[in-house]
C-alpha cells in the first residue's frame, strides 16, 4: 500500500465509481418507474460507497444495484429494502451452503429467465414511441441499447452518456442568438450611425461563442465608437464567453471606443467581477435597462 500504487490506481477507481454509481442509479430509475415512487439518490450513493469501501477489506469487489434483480424483486411483490436483505442472505446461503448443489444448474436455463425479466421492465410502448420521432434522443436509445447488447452495459451507458452530452451541447449552442438592432428605439433617439446595438438571447458558453465572435467582432473591424449589448436574456456565461467580451472591449478601446452593457443578470455579472472584466469595462457602462442610457 503505497503513495505511488494509490497514483497508478486512481483512475480506475474513479471509473469504476462513477459506472457504479450510474448503474446504481439507473437501478433505483427503473425500480421507480415499476413501483411508481422516487428513489433518494443521495442515499443510494453513500450507501454504495460505504459498502464498496469496506468488501475490499474482506478480499469483495465493488458492486452495484443490479436492474434485473432489482426488477424481479419487484415482479415478486418486493415492497421495501428488505427485500434487498432478504436477497443477499439467500445467495450467501446459496454461496455457503448450496454452492456444490447450484454448480449443476445449467446456465442455458437460467437464461430464458433472465430475458423474461429484461422483457418485463423493458418500457416497449415507450421505447416504440421515442424510436418513432427519429430525432437526436432515438438516435442515442439506439445506440446505447445496440452497445449495450453487443458489448456490455458499461460501454453502452458510457456512450450514451457522450452522445447524449454532445447533442445537448449542439441544443444548447443553436438555442444561443444574436440580434442586430438597427431600428432599436434607443438608436432612433440618438442619430448616431457610430453607435451599434446587438441582443443577446440565450447562454453563452464554448459552444456557443463562435457565433458571438463571428457576429460582434466582424462588426467590430468597422470602428464603432459605441457597442451596445442587451443581454437581458442571458442567464449564463462561462468563463470562454468572458474572455470573447474581454476581446471585444480590447478591440473597441483601440479605437477610443466604449462598451455599454444593458440588463445583464446575476450569474454572469457575478463571473464578470470574479474575472475583474466588470471593472475593467467600468461600472458606469452597466445599466439595468437601455433607457438609462444617455450617452
Amino acid at each position: 500500500f503505497t503513495l505511488d500504487r494509490m497514483v497508478m490506481l486512481f483512475p480506475a477507481a474513479l471509473v469504476i465509481a462513477l459506472l457504479g454509481g450510474l448503474e446504481s442509479i439507473l437501478s433505483a430509475m427503473v425500480a421507480d418507474n415499476m413501483k411508481g415512487s422516487k428513489h433518494d439518490s443521495n442515499k443510494e450513493l453513500v450507501g454504495q460507497g460505504i459498502a464498496n469501501m469496506a468488501a475490499p477489506l474482506f478480499g469483495g469487489i465493488p458492486a452495484t444495484g443490479a436492474i434485473a434483480r432489482t426488477a424481479t424483486n419487484i415482479k415478486n411483490g418486493a415492497v421495501s429494502p428488505v427485500s434487498g436483505v432478504v436477497h443477499g442472505v439467500v445467495v450467501l446461503l446459496v454461496l455457503l451452503v448450496f454452492a456444490p448443489y447450484a454448480s449443476h444448474v445449467p446456465l442455458a436455463s437460467m437464461a430464458p429467465i433472465l430475458m423474461v425479466v429484461a422483457w418485463n421492465m423493458s418500457e416497449r410502448k415507450e421505447v416504440a414511441n421515442m424510436l418513432r420521432l427519429k430525432n437526436a434522443d432515438s438516435f442515442i436509445l439506439a445506440a446505447t441499447f445496440a452497445l449495450t447488447v453487443l458489448f456490455d452495459l458499461i460501454i453502452g451507458v458510457a456512450t450514451g452518456l457522450l452522445l447524449a452530452f454532445v447533442f445537448f451541447i449542439r441544443r444548447m449552442s443553436e438555442a444561443t442568438r444574436i440580434h442586430n438592432q438597427e431600428s432599436h428605439p434607443v438608436l432612433a433617439k440618438r442619430e448616431d450611425p457610430s453607435v451599434s446595438m446587438y441582443a443577446i438571447e440565450g447562454p453563452l458558453f464554448f459552444g456557443s461563442i463562435d457565433s458571438l465572435e463571428s457576429s460582434l467582432l466582424e462588426h467590430v473591424q468597422k470602428k464603432p465608437k459605441t457597442l451596445i449589448l442587451l443581454m437581458n436574456k442571458v442567464n449564463y456565461m462561462d468563463t470562454s464567453a468572458e474572455a470573447v467580451l474581454g476581446n471585444i472591449m480590447n478591440r473597441i478601446k483601440r479605437h477610443n471606443g466604449k462598451l455599454m452593457i444593458v440588463g445583464l443578470q446575476s450569474q454572469p455579472k457575478e463571473l464578470l467581477h470574479k474575472t475583474g472584466l466588470f471593472h475593467k469595462i467600468g461600472k458606469q457602462h452597466f445599466f439595468d435597462h437601455h433607457d438609462e442610457i444617455t450617452g
